[in-house]
């Protein structure tokens, strides 16, 4: 089987919304790989996102959609501590309802360019990489300067549901914020779980 037909049949069984990378398909021939997926970006099987980096989409009679700005800037930071500040942290924690217009995303280290509708901030404590993206997000919205018109408590019961449901580990939160402005510890503390240290990593 050609590169070609290799690369096809690996992209016809991928659910629709899986991400390619070139370097993702290095072992069949970088070069051919990257060719391969261009042909096919040409012929709308795809989308082409950015150089090295294609989407497969729904398909329908106008073409094949686009990914959504989220979606793409995720892929680009998965795993360097990427998640929500600000009013999207905030939404994402579900203790608002206000929802930007324009998502704000932090991620360790340089920011990815060529990213359209959304806003990039970067931060320098490497204890991020590999938190999930709404335990960035309670690290955020504990930063100063914070959102004062979410309460505490209000928070208070979210984290706790967040804990419980094992979509936040309480002790990885922790660790990343021994390296955070000082105001983030004492303000975590506020909200901790009951039982926090009982959750499991």
């Amino acid at each position: 089987m050609s590169v070609s037909s290799s690369i096809a049949a690996k992209i016809r069984r991928a659910p629709t919304g899986t991400f390619f990378e070139t370097s993702d398909l290095a072992t069949l021939g970088r070069a051919a790989a990257e060719t391969a997926l261009s042909r096919m970006a040409d012929r709308g099987d795809i989308v082409r996102v950015r150089r090295g980096l294609y989407w497969k989409g729904p398909t329908s009679r106008f073409g094949t959609g686009a990914p959504a700005p989220l979606s793409v800037a995720l892929k680009l930071c998965e795993e360097r501590g990427v998640g929500p500040t600000g009013w999207s942290a905030a939404a994402a924690l579900g203790v608002t309802t206000q929802v930007p217009a324009t998502p704000d995303l932090v991620v360790v280290g340089q920011v990815p360019t060529g990213v359209q509708g959304i806003r990039f901030r970067s931060r320098s404590n490497h204890r991020r990489v590999g938190l999930r993206y709404l335990e960035v997000a309670l690290l955020e919205l504990l930063r100063p300067p914070d959102i004062g018109e979410v309460p505490l408590e209000v928070l208070r019961g979210r984290v706790a549901a967040l804990v419980a449901d094992k979509q936040i580990r309480w002790d990885r939160v922790c660790k990343a914020a021994e390296r955070e402005p000082a105001r983030v510890g004492e303000r975590l503390q506020l909200v901790a779980p009951p039982a926090a240290g009982d959750t499991p990593a």
